[in-house]
């Protein structure tokens, strides 16, 4: 990894840069808690330490946490956030490589935190669809083919298809990967059934994923829109995978920290 970074930054030329990361969502814990409605960002800060705490055994130095709030017209007596937390050795081991490369580590965040904020800029852009309802769903055509679900702005989880060899031929493959989205819904607590389905549906990843239509989903999704993150590099003589344009899309957007 040291050596990719280098090799990438001499490419580069001395350009003033920063290093944002996209990390394996894995590594990150997130939880959603309710709070009293009213609390400063440090009074957050330090309930978002408390609740990562007791859910990491480790003393409160070694860990890091960040937070959102849920956005809400109706004014409650309480009000939701999402707290995203790791420990602090994972963040550190980071910067040590990005400083043994020569490069300034900037933003650290989850690949499908990236990935989720990348479809919104490009459906928001593109599209012209604002404000996209949750939950929806991404379905990523790449080396793994890849099923995010985004159940909130901070709350996702991802699935690697069983089925990928079959992925290539998405019009034969129909069956098996209507089943293994359905199940993946199931498995992020998304059905009819429950009265939690998805809303809409993404896909990237090449002219294949046009071969999935919405009548193919069986009532999963509402709508499916793709989205066409190699557009911007078509010209490019090695063209990117999606999975990793999606997660480096979604990092530009983020301002240093």
């Amino acid at each position: 990894m040291i050596n990719a970074l280098r090799c990438a930054a001499e490419r580069m030329g001395k350009l003033s840069m920063t290093l944002a990361l996209g990390i394996p969502s894995g590594d990150i814990f997130i939880k959603a808690i309710e709070i009293p409605a009213g609390l400063t960002p440090k009074q957050i800060e330090q309930v978002s330490m408390v609740e990562a705490v007791s859910n990491l055994p480790v003393p409160p130095e070694e860990i890091c946490s960040d937070f959102i709030k849920s956005n809400s017209a109706q004014p409650t007596h309480t009000e939701r956030i999402e707290i995203a937390f790791c420990k602090r050795s994972l963040i550190d081991d980071l910067g040590i490589v990005a400083e043994d490369a020569g490069v300034v580590l900037s933003v650290i965040d989850r690949d499908i935190q990236a990935i989720h904020d990348a479809t919104c800029w490009w459906v928001n852009s593109w599209v012209g669809l604002e404000p996209i309802a949750y939950p929806f769903g991404i379905l990523i055509q790449s080396e793994e083919n890849t099923f995010i679900v985004a159940r909130s702005e901070l709350d996702h989880v991802s699935y690697v298809f069983k089925s990928n060899d079959a992925m290539g031929d998405l019009d034969a493959a129909t069956d098996s990967v209507q089943k293994e989205l359905q199940a993946y819904c199931r498995r992020a607590g998304l059905s009819f059934e429950t009265g939690h389905p998805l809303k809409r549906l993404f896909l990237v990843g090449g002219a294949e994923s046009k071969a999935i239509r919405v009548s193919d989903l069986d009532g999963l999704s509402e709508a499916a829109l793709e989205v066409d993150p190699l557009a911007l590099v078509k010209n490019e003589a090695n063209v990117p995978p999606a999975y990793g344009l999606m997660v480096a899309m979604g990092m530009a957007l983020r301002g240093s920290v």
